[in-house]
């Protein structure tokens, strides 16, 4: 017991130290840290009061309990998958193996120091509040709180397998391929229920939802026992709650030695799942001359092997299309061919966020230790990520065509290319002030940065970046809105090229200022990728 408190301990101090070195990190932290006060607060009194109001109906109650917390638990587990941000981090235990340490040990303590992350955190309240409204007696209330913490803790144990099982695919290119795939799916199909609920055609999810809390399919649900356990007891039924809560204690007991063999057969080799030795390569060719030329062709065939490009630029043409369905529907209510110039803002903002010297890992000291002009290297870089977002661009065009008369093409292509622009040169700013290592192939994927709150909080800060980024652009979206507000088609003529070149003008001395601050921060950029990567 004492080394596994010691190693939780030492999880704790080394967060706090990474904490206080990196500052993306910190004004993170700050800014997720009071959207979860809100989150956790009005969430515990929605579940307190909603399980208030079902009380007279026990088994409905357990029924809908066990689907809402299934479908939490699962939202939880493969939330890497689903949302791209980890909502508990699995641990690297690589370097702890050579000690004398159970497996297990190791484990428990990778589940314990996930309970200060912000999410779990976040999630004690309203756990705390689902007990309290389940206990009629005081004399329930410390078994209604085991019951739902226990649940709680099934879900960090299921998070943390389901986080060795995605480290375990990262480690083959093929399989990590698939897993993206699948979660590709997985996102299409939660980004088309708001759709079916917005044209109405929602009824075979009531119905499937009807069938399911009739019939209870959910309590065969381990994520779910604990909840029902404490259920049981708030209805006095103690040998109901002895025999669910027993249950969700053996699953959690499971959960934890699964992990253990997870974590046994990747880190000792056995799931060593690295691709197999190919036809040896032939001679590299630049399509491409000089230094920005060569950093350009780089990243391109540098993102085409990595499996996360691929998946974005699937999503640079899915989520295009999704808004292009909605503005569809806007437009048989009336909507005007004004909607199109705002889907080209939306894709237009999606080059912002491209992490341009995170890609590099442990690559990027070679790269500024050439002698080349740092402005060419932001350059090629924005390229790059220009270059992969055009299926989006597409997208616009064709929605351009569809939704509104080809008199619109020009203005939304010039929007399009102008919050790009801007997107891009703000993008490179971010990099380097808060420059957020990739893991390479093999390591854990969903550690550092990417995970937990730390992950919540880069994507909050992320958000607000993008917010500033927009505003940025808003004088060059304005005048290609201007002729459609004053009904002078006309003025596009004047309003599209004073746009577009000033948008371009605004990414010159955008670039320039991001060339002076690199100078200045290449030793902190350098100490910070090399020390996570």
């Amino acid at each position: 017991m004492d080394r596994l408190i010691g190693l939780v301990l030492l999880r704790w101090k080394l967060e706090v130290r990474a904490l206080l070195r990196a500052r993306a990190r910190s004004l993170g932290l700050l800014l997720v840290v009071p959207w979860l006060l809100v989150f956790a607060g009005a969430a515990s009194l929605f579940v307190f009061a909603g399980v208030r109001a079902l009380r007279d109906d026990p088994d409905g109650l357990r029924a809908l309990l066990s689907v809402a917390v299934t479908g939490l638990g699962l939202m939880w587990a493969l939330s890497p998958v689903l949302a791209g941000v980890a909502f508990t981090e699995s641990h690297d235990l690589g370097r702890l193996l050579h000690f004398p340490l159970p497996l297990s040990t190791l484990v428990a303590s990778s589940v314990l120091a996930n309970v200060t992350q912000p999410m779990v955190l976040a999630e004690l309240p309203v756990a705390a509040a689902l007990a309290l409204a389940l206990c009629d007696r005081p004399a329930a209330l410390p078994l209604t709180l085991l019951g739902a913490f226990s649940s709680v803790a099934f879900m960090l144990v299921a998070a943390q397998c389901a986080g060795l099982v995605l480290h375990a695919l990262s480690r083959n290119k093929r399989l990590q391929d698939a897993a993206l795939i699948v979660g590709l799916g997985f996102g299409f199909l939660f980004s088309v229920l708001p759709l079916l609920l917005v044209s109405g055609a929602h009824w075979p999810l009531r119905t499937v939802l009807r069938a399911v809390l009739r019939r209870d399919l959910f309590a065969l649900s381990p994520f779910a026992w604990g909840v029902r356990a404490a259920a049981h007891a708030g209805d006095g039924n103690l040998a109901a709650f002895a025999v669910w809560e027993g249950a969700q204690l053996l699953a959690v007991g499971a959960g934890v030695y699964a992990a253990t063999l997870l974590v046994g057969r990747i880190y000792r080799g056995e799931l060593a799942l690295g691709p197999a030795r190919g036809r040896v390569a032939g001679p590299a060719r630049m399509r491409f001359g000089g230094p920005l030329g060569a950093v350009l062709e780089k990243d391109l065939r540098s993102a085409w092997r990595d499996p996360a490009t691929k998946a974005m630029l699937v999503m640079g043409v899915v989520w295009p299309l999704i808004f292009t369905f909605m503005l569809a529907q806007a437009r048989s209510r009336g909507g005007g061919g004004g909607t199109v110039l705002m889907l080209a803002t939306l894709v237009g903002s999606s080059a912002f966020g491209s992490n341009a010297f995170g890609t590099e890992r442990r690559g990027v000291g070679l790269l500024l230790g050439f002698p080349v002009e740092r402005w060419r290297i932001l350059v090629a870089k924005n390229l790059a990520a220009l270059a992969l977002r055009l299926p989006g661009l597409l997208v616009v065009l064709g929605a351009a065509l569809y939704l509104s008369p080809a008199l619109y093409l020009p203005a939304a292509l010039v929007v399009a290319l102008s919050t790009m622009v801007i997107a891009a040169g703000a993008d490179n700013f971010v990099s380097v002030l808060f420059p957020v290592p990739v893991p390479e192939t093999g390591r854990n994927p969903f550690g550092g940065g990417v995970a937990g709150g730390r992950g919540l909080g880069a994507a909050l800060l992320g958000a607000l970046l993008l917010g500033v980024t927009i505003l940025a652009a808003s004088p060059f979206i304005f005048l290609c809105w201007l002729p459609v507000l004053l009904e002078a088609p006309l003025l596009w003529v004047l309003t599209l090229p004073l746009a577009l070149g000033g948008a371009v003008a605004v990414y010159a001395l955008m670039v320039a200022g991001a060339e002076r601050l690199l100078l200045k921060r290449e030793p902190e950029l350098l100490e910070q990728i090399l020390a996570e990567a």
